[in-house]
């Protein structure tokens, strides 16, 4: 498969782009219990997809290949992200500042991990056995064991982080300071797997959201401005702005091109780092949080 899958707040469904052709391929409707579902963050897992849905505070899992909605599990406490580990589904919830472990193959919650305060983003580095959580409203990073499920430590960051991920060479943790609401830059704050302590805070731009790793360079998508920062990790700084409108909101990359989902504008851009081009299409209504398969 080659898809990017894209979860639309504001209309409650999924678009499943076909990145060959770049075109939407479908529409996945969420809503088959609920007024609202508000699909929120997403990930895969065998060869189905997963979201959070932060409206009606539910998980629903998707058949990609059918494009429909199969199952939906009231979790609780505004989802907000959602990953898998194991046949464990973890699910940030923003309301009750906890971490709902869902067994999928039992169709049940077994646990809850309390957090920090508005937990919102959760990535899991498998070769690690780690899990990273950003907690919004505390300025926390909470760095989980995913064998034990203990919490190892809360890493202090800088105001609003959004988005955490691991770096592709398993070293460190790239956590976006998005310092939303402000007329202030955002920081790309670099934690070492080793320490679990801040090594160096990269200024990026106005309110970097989120961010995508690949080998030497860092691509940040900043909410405020419409720019994507490229950051070469070597150096440790910002080498490159590209301007693509709107207000990109989540970012991705598969080959030499950025699929960023511009959360104002309803649409995704394709940017090309070769020549530096963009392409436009619409999809669904506030897109937010996107998956590759």
């Amino acid at each position: 498969m080659d898809f990017l899958l894209i979860c639309n707040r504001g209309s409650d469904n999924l678009s499943k782009i076909n990145l060959k052709s770049f075109k939407e391929e479908a529409r996945i409707s969420l809503c088959k219990s609920c007024t609202k579902a508000g699909p929120h963050g997403i990930c895969s897992w065998k060869g189905a997809v997963i979201t959070a849905n932060s409206y009606d505070s539910s998980i629903s899992i998707v058949d990609v290949m059918a494009s429909e909605s199969i199952e939906e599990y009231f979790i609780g406490g505004n989802c907000n992200d959602v990953a898998v580990f194991k046949n464990d589904a973890y699910i940030t919830c923003g309301e009750s500042n906890n971490i709902v472990v869902f067994d999928l193959e039992n169709k049940r919650i077994i646990e809850d991990i309390p957090v920090g305060i508005l937990p919102h983003s959760i990535e899991i580095n498998y070769s690690l056995g780690l899990m990273a959580i950003t907690n919004m409203e505390n300025d926390t990073v909470t760095i989980l064991d995913c064998h034990s499920k203990e919490i190892l430590k809360n890493i202090p960051v800088g105001s609003y982080p959004t988005s955490a991920i691991f770096s592709s060479d398993n070293k460190y943790i790239f956590v976006c300071e998005s310092h939303l609401g402000s007329d202030y830059n955002g920081f790309i704050n670099v934690i070492s797997t080793d320490t679990l302590s801040s090594t160096r805070r990269i200024e990026a731009g106005k309110s970097p959201i989120d961010v995508f790793n690949e080998d030497k360079m860092c691509y940040v998508a900043n909410f405020s401005e419409g720019y994507v920062s490229f950051i070469y990790l070597e150096d440790m700084e910002v080498v490159k702005r590209a301007f693509v409108g709107g207000m990109p909101r989540s970012i991705k990359k598969k080959g030499r091109f950025l699929y960023i989902a511009d959360n104002y504008g309803n649409q995704l851009i394709r940017y090309d780092i070769f020549n530096n081009k963009k392409q436009v299409i619409s999809i669904g209504k506030e897109p937010i949080g996107m998956t590759l398969i």
